[in-house]
């Protein structure tokens, strides 16, 4: 297992892994954390275990935001929208709420207009996997802390799975 970035700014300290039943957050204790180069020299079978990787919430929502916007960007050019009606049509589209009161193509006489329903196909479609994704991710995150905080209080003990 190769050594971690020491430019990433969520690294723990050179050679430290967290234990995947540690809180993000709190306090940590020097026991709590695992020496890679020993583990590595020992040949432990846990050496071999992939390392979890943690996507913070708000870089999720930055994401998602920035899809959204660069959406509604691009849809007051397409469709002469403002850029409030754009941002909503995004919002509600990627959603798939859909309520049809504004639809793409309107202006199906243009050049052009098949380049554009195609593009804006794309982007939909991209979106709606983009937003899956953020969304696992962030249930994911949710998911972690409440079982951190159930250890932590004793709801939960530290020998049941993580299922």
């Amino acid at each position: 297992m190769g050594r971690l970035d020491p430019s990433y700014p969520y690294n723990l300290p050179q050679g430290k892994l967290r234990r995947p039943d540690q809180c993000n957050w709190g306090s940590r204790r020097q026991e709590d954390t695992l020496d890679l180069e020993e583990e590595d020299e020992s040949g432990s079978e846990e050496s071999d275990e992939e390392e979890e990787v943690s996507v913070p919430i708000w870089l999720c929502s930055a994401i998602v935001i920035g899809y959204i916007c660069g959406g509604a960007f691009l849809f007051t050019i397409w469709e002469d929208w403002n850029f409030l009606d754009s941002s909503y049509f995004c919002f509600i589209t990627l959603t798939t709420i859909g309520f049809g009161d504004l639809v793409p193509g309107t202006a199906v006489l243009s050049e052009d207009a098949q380049l554009t329903l195609g593009l804006c196909a794309l982007y939909l479609l991209f979106g709606m996997a983009l937003l899956a994704m953020s969304f696992n991710l962030v249930q994911e995150e949710f998911t972690k802390s409440v079982k951190c905080i159930g250890r932590r209080i004793g709801i939960l003990s530290d020998d049941e799975d993580d299922n």
